[in-house]
């Protein structure tokens, strides 16, 4: 490698923004060939062929204003992962980006999916035009984007959803669970214009932790004042409930907790699930990790827009003992089939971060998948044969029934935002960050976002832009007397896109 390739891979390391990251990471794939590899684009990690063929198409019904023929191959051609676009395979050569004709297609759709949608069509009056959308959002799927535990290594989770901000790419639906939870209310418990002032690390409260005196200790039963995390919850919270977040924010959060006691599942809330229930007692016990601190009851609002608790002999816990990434949930209440994860869970990440994508090909990573898996399915069966035949006190058995569910749970989804494994950051695990700290995982989690900002954006471009043609839809209604035609309306913002 010559000096100016080591020079910019310097500068990609030392980047304190994607724009300096990107334009670094551009030269060097021209200096090493990948435009090449890109502008090529045959290759075997995808249907290249299908997806040539199919992007011709939707140009020719469009340019010949063939209406019937656009919106029949838009319905019944639209897939998550046709082709296997969504690959990692795909993003696994070039340092930015991938084969042209990936994004090329993925705009290509948004655009016709937009033209169909802002343009008055006799073919497709108002009432099966929003049918239309609606039937291909739901087939296609949508996206998410979930923030696991991690203590203070949650900062991490700041730097990648600013990183994702910047580039309006966030998506609509977030899930949080420990302290990926108090991320997501943050940003969930906001409107739109609000979430820019969050990311800078001046403008909110970092202080989660104090010890408690020995005598406190011994009464709670924990290590560490529940109050010191209340007050900082509160400080970056806002006191609204599930439903009340999503009607101003527009973002679908969910939160995850685990219960305390025997006989109950762990519950993902949120505003269809538990529409009434306040978001900032659901953080403080998704936070609530055993020893550290005690469960925590919910608190819900009642018929009298009184604040009540919600089942009170019930205590709730730390979200990710038993859900850290809520992915089967996800699916089944939100049609989510797209998962970004941002891991920092302490015990998950010696064994993911040194891999790049699950499935991705190599027989290194091939290995490493294999040891995981079976290191994992060990463990967790000799778990098991204590917790069925060893007579056991109720402690010790809930021990082991949280590991057993720590051990049972995927903690990887679609696309992972991983930190490097370092001491520096188990040090700091349960302490209260200096501001330098604070700053520091913040660029850590923007930098280990850009080389999956361009696979993100083309995975997400055609959920997203569903998504926004339904809900305008959904808002416009027909002139009086004017039968189906569309009053005026504004304009569609479509994720924004960059060429490649």
């Amino acid at each position: 490698m010559d000096s100016r390739n080591r020079q910019l891979l310097r500068e990609m390391r030392e980047a304190t923004s994607y724009a300096q990251w990107r334009q670094a990471a551009e030269e060097l794939d021209r200096r090493q060939g990948y435009e090449d590899w890109k502008a090529d684009e045959a290759s075997d990690d995808y249907d290249w062929r299908l997806i040539r063929s199919r992007l011709r198409q939707i140009r020719r019904y469009r340019e010949q204003h063939d209406v019937a023929k656009l919106v029949h191959h838009l319905r019944q051609g639209l897939h998550w992962n046709l082709g296997n676009l969504g690959s990692p395979s795909l993003y696994a050569h070039a340092h930015v980006g991938t084969k042209h004709l990936v994004g090329e297609y993925a705009r290509e759709v948004a655009s016709a999916l937009q033209w169909v949608c802002e343009t008055e069509l006799p073919e497709l009056p108002h009432a099966a035009k929003l049918k239309f959308f609606n039937d291909i959002a739901l087939s296609y799927g949508r996206s998410a984007l979930m923030l696991s535990g991690g203590a203070t290594l949650g900062l991490f989770h700041v730097g990648v959803v600013k990183a994702l901000y910047r580039e309006n790419l966030v998506p609509p639906i977030m899930s949080g669970s420990s302290a990926g939870s108090v991320v997501c209310a943050t940003v969930g418990t906001r409107a739109a214009h609000e979430v820019e002032d969050l990311l800078d690390p001046d403008a909110a409260y970092y202080h989660f932790w104090r010890i408690l005196p020995m005598r406190d200790i011994l009464r709670r039963r924990a290590l560490m004042d529940q109050d010191q995390l209340r007050s900082a919850i509160a400080a970056n919270v806002r006191d609204l409930t599930f439903e009340q977040a999503q009607q101003l924010s527009g973002r679908t959060i969910n939160i995850t907790v685990s219960p305390a006691g025997t006989h109950q599942q762990p519950r993902l809330l949120n505003y269809l699930t538990f529409p009434y229930l306040y978001v900032r007692e659901a953080v403080l016990a998704s936070c609530a990790v055993p020893l550290l601190f005690p469960p925590v009851m919910l608190m819900t609002q009642d018929e009298h827009n009184e604040r009540v608790p919600y089942m009170p002999l019930l205590r709730w816990n730390d979200g990710s003992l038993k859900s850290d990434l809520p992915i089967l949930r996800m699916r089944r209440l939100h049609n989510v089939n797209h998962f970004i994860v941002s891991q920092t869970n302490p015990h998950v990440l010696p064994f993911v971060s040194a891999q790049r994508e699950p499935g991705e090909r190599g027989l290194r990573n091939s290995a490493r998948d294999y040891l995981y898996s079976t290191v994992r399915a060990q463990s967790k069966s000799l778990v098991d044969l204590a917790r069925q035949n060893l007579p056991l006190g109720g402690g010790v058995r809930r021990t082991l029934d949280t590991a057993s569910s720590i051990l049972d749970q995927d903690y990887r989804g679609n696309i992972n935002i991983l930190p490097e494994v370092s001491l520096w950051r188990y040090a700091n695990v349960t302490s209260n960050p200096s501001m330098e700290a604070v700053k520091r995982f913040m660029l850590e989690g923007e930098r280990a976002t850009w080389p999956r900002i361009e696979m993100i954006r083309n995975q997400t471009l055609i959920s997203q832009t569903l998504d926004q043609c339904v809900r305008l839809l959904e808002q416009v209604q027909p002139l009086p007397g004017s039968g189906e035609r569309l009053g005026r309306r504004p304009g569609l913002r479509v994720v924004r896109t960059r060429e490649q």
